[in-house]
């Protein structure tokens, strides 16, 4: 089935080695792995007979953290023949998370930015753990299309919200960059997810000269901006049909004036269509601006940037870079619980 639809979208699967475990254990599984494990292994993929955190982990801790290797986890209900229509999406979705786990570009759409670095921020904390520190994400682009990624995780302070490794995690995708297109980025876009209105004014003192720093530190001055986006907000938006019906706005929306700051450069954006209950948007705030994109072409480029995240046929709230840190940071803090290994810094391995 795998192999007949891969081949129905385009993707070439080589025969791959299968191998059973005689018993559920964790310990059998990783055995297993280790035993058939070598350099020329491109993925592992792991069929389970039910959902447990420990041998999830385990998985995960061994492909991402010991080997640098992707990793697909499947439970075997999921396989289940009886259910032979809704099997065809099942492997079409696990499908297309390989090919972007083992370097695959699902689609893109055209950017009309030039030599431009797309960066991504969220911050992972444990809600049940007064001990377990937080987690940055951060995802940079590394090529027009922004379909290409510099992936990376850094450790911060137990119940710090906001990250001091920007610096170094900057200066890492600006040298991954350079090696990648032979010029350091003449632009850098951040989005900032994970903070609201009472970190604003910390993120623009705090993180904002940590990336200006990394610029520094190569001798580098490109435009520069940061936009902090907001998700959990109560803000909604109506439209008026037929002169009376209240109605949801339709996708692409962005509302920039009458009910924005006086003081901040926001905008509000909806960015998926939303046939029941309430469409919900986001609040994007430029905090930081020392680019020449005018306040249209960031909010096109916003919204743009919300169809492309991989993980989703659809538009997402936020924008790919942003979604794809809080994916990283998540499966740092809630699985591996250490750094993966560098040769997964160029994977999307934590779809």
């Amino acid at each position: 089935m795998m192999k007949y639809r891969a081949e129905r979208i385009g993707m070439r699967v080589s025969p791959a080695t299968t191998l059973g475990i005689a018993e559920e254990t964790t310990e059998a599984f990783i055995a297993t792995m280790k035993r058939a494990y070598n350099n020329d292994v491109q993925l592992i993929v792991t069929i389970v007979p039910t959902e447990r955190d420990d041998r999830y982990n385990a998985i995960k801790q061994f492909c991402y953290c010991d080997q640098g290797v992707p990793s697909q986890v499947i439970k075997s209900r999921t396989l289940d023949p009886d259910h032979s229509q809704k099997l065809k999406s099942v492997v079409n979705r696990i499908l297309l998370q390989i090919t972007a786990k083992v370097g695959g570009e699902l689609w893109s759409l055209s950017i009309p930015l030039r030599n431009s670095m797309l960066i991504g921020i969220d911050t992972y904390r444990d809600v049940g753990s007064n001990t377990a520190p937080n987690v940055t994400g951060f995802v940079a682009s590394m090529n027009k299309d922004c379909t290409k990624f510099f992936s990376k995780t850094a450790v911060e302070k137990t119940g710090e919200e906001l990250s001091a490794s920007l610096t170094k995690l900057t200066l890492d995708a600006l040298q991954e960059y350079e090696k990648e297109n032979g010029v350091f980025p003449t632009r850098v876009i951040v989005y900032r997810d994970g903070t609201g209105d009472a970190e604003m004014g910390i993120v623009r003192n705090y993180e904002v000269p940590q990336i200006e720093a990394a610029f520094q530190s190569v001798n580098h001055d490109p435009e520069f901006i940061f936009v902090v986006v907001e998700k959990r907000i109560t803000t909604r938006f109506f439209m008026v049909q037929d002169g009376r019906k209240l109605a949801n706005p339709p996708a692409g929306t962005v509302v920039d004036r009458t009910v924005t700051s006086d003081s901040l450069y926001d905008f509000y954006l909806v960015s998926q269509k939303q046939s029941k209950g309430t469409a919900s948007p986001s609040h994007y705030v430029v905090i930081h601006d020392t680019g020449t994109l005018s306040a249209d072409q960031v909010q096109r480029l916003s919204y743009l940037l919300t169809h492309m995240y991989w993980n989703w046929p659809g538009s997402v709230r936020v924008p790919n870079v942003c979604l794809y840190a809080h994916k990283i940071a998540y499966m740092h803090g809630q699985h591996l619980f250490k750094t993966p290994d560098p040769k997964m810094a160029k994977s999307l391995f934590y779809l």
